[in-house]
């Protein structure tokens, strides 16, 4: 009992002593830390309120300059409204001029063509008459007459394989499965369909052995090869000296029928031309203009109310892609002609623009975009900046610049327009 009131008494002291810590030390800290701190003092150098209020004011002289200034920009705005419907006008006569020149590359290419087609048409009958003719199997469904109008189509490049798949199935008697086998195998090998359906049409049809029916393939398709060659490089050629030399060096050819066309191709230059001469000068002075007016260029271009496209076409591009193997011919082309209109323009420069279409994400479709001006750049920055002393810029638009997409248009025929580098020239 003594020893529970002694251990009750230190309780009582202890207790006592731990209300007067309490008070006399923990609560006035906790006191201090809810008080807020004391406001700063603003710094000395700051700006009294009173001193922004003070706006002096304008001078009659500032203020008619301010009135001068927005009727002034009133005006350009009504001006530039002017000014594209009088682009939009001058464009539309510009495309009629354009129109009337590939009229005559087209009737142009027209002869060309038949006159290469001709020599091809001879080269086959020599052809069948040296490999073929009397070697035709008895009983064959498929007449001499019609083996060597196959071949002649074959060497004009006019042959196609559903054409042969037809005489194959429909007058040979094979059936759709084996000559269906016979395409699987020869895609899975890398061969061309053309050579290996009519190969089997010869071997079907002839007295041939394998290795003659390979060699009749393959001169035939030498003939058709050499005439889509011809073709494009008479298309390429930028003076009528080339197309001669072209012709001469090709062979079979009659000394008239070099001569009109040769003569023929000196009058659609000239023409051309012309009209590329007459085209960049009022692109020119469109681009004098802007510059008069300030006006600066959007990000994207209107391309469709441009004159650039008439002056150089696009360079399109397969899907993923940025080479220009096949644009080299008609860039080296266009430079021969364009070469000269341009030194009569010192202060033009040349901006390639690559573009995307929409699929893939947008870092991806900026980096291809910029590889598709890179690349053609590197042909025309020899061209130009070497040689005539033009400069060659780009920029990538990514997919930023869709072309607006016309009514009825498919999708992919829209994406088509849209992997493309634009040619378009600015002022230095």
């Amino acid at each position: 009992m003594k020893r529970f009131k002694k251990n009750n008494n230190i309780l009582r002291i202890t207790s006592s002593l731990m209300k007067k810590i309490i008070f006399y030390f923990v609560l006035p800290s906790i006191l201090f830390a809810c008080t807020p701190p004391p406001a700063p003092e603003p710094p000395k150098n700051l700006i009294e309120v009173g001193e922004l209020e003070e706006i002096p004011e304008l001078s009659a002289e500032d203020q008619q300059e301010d009135r001068e200034w927005i009727e002034d920009f009133e005006q350009r705005k009504d001006k530039l409204k002017d000014l594209a419907v009088q682009d939009t006008k001058q464009k539309e006569i510009v495309v009629e001029q354009k129109e009337k020149v590939t009229a005559s590359k087209v009737a142009l290419k027209k002869e060309v063509d038949q006159i290469l087609k001709n020599r091809a048409q001879e080269k086959a009958e020599e052809i069948f008459e040296k490999q073929i003719a009397g070697k035709v199997k008895k009983g064959s469904k498929i007449s001499e007459e019609e083996i060597k109008t196959l071949i002649a189509k074959a060497s004009k490049g006019e042959l196609e394989v559903d054409e042969l798949k037809d005489l194959l199935t429909k007058n040979l008697g094979m059936s759709e499965e084996e000559v269906e086998k016979i395409i699987s195998e020869a895609k899975s090998k890398g061969e061309d369909i053309k050579k290996v359906l009519l190969a089997k049409v010869l071997e079907e049809t002839t007295t041939l052995s394998e290795e003659e029916v390979k060699q009749v393939v393959e001169k035939v398709q030498e003939v058709a090869s050499e005439t889509t060659e011809l073709l494009s490089k008479i298309g390429n050629a930028a003076t009528a000296k080339e197309i001669r030399k072209i012709l001469e060096d090709a062979g079979d050819i009659s000394e008239e029928a070099i001569t009109r066309i040769v003569e023929k191709n000196e009058e659609m230059l000239e023409e051309e031309k012309s009209f590329l001469r007459e085209t960049m000068a009022k692109l020119y002075a469109r681009l004098q203009r802007d510059r008069r007016l300030n006006v600066e260029e959007a990000f994207c271009s209107n391309i469709e109310g441009l004159l650039d496209h008439l002056l150089i076409e696009p360079t399109y591009f397969e899907t993923n892609k940025y080479d220009i193997d096949t644009y080299v011919s008609a860039m080296n082309r266009n430079y021969q002609l364009m070469e000269p209109i341009l030194n009569e323009f010192p202060d033009i420069m040349l901006q390639l623009e690559g573009n995307a279409d929409l699929r893939g994400t947008n870092d991806y479709n900026k980096a291809l975009a910029e590889r598709r001006w890179r690349t053609p750049s590197r042909v025309l920055v020899t061209l130009y900046t070497v040689q005539a002393d033009i400069p060659v810029t780009g920029v990538s638009r990514g997919e930023e610049c869709q072309l607006e997409r016309k009514e009825g248009e498919s999708e992919e025929a829209w994406w088509i327009r849209n992997r493309r580098t634009d040619y378009m020239f600015k002022l230095r």
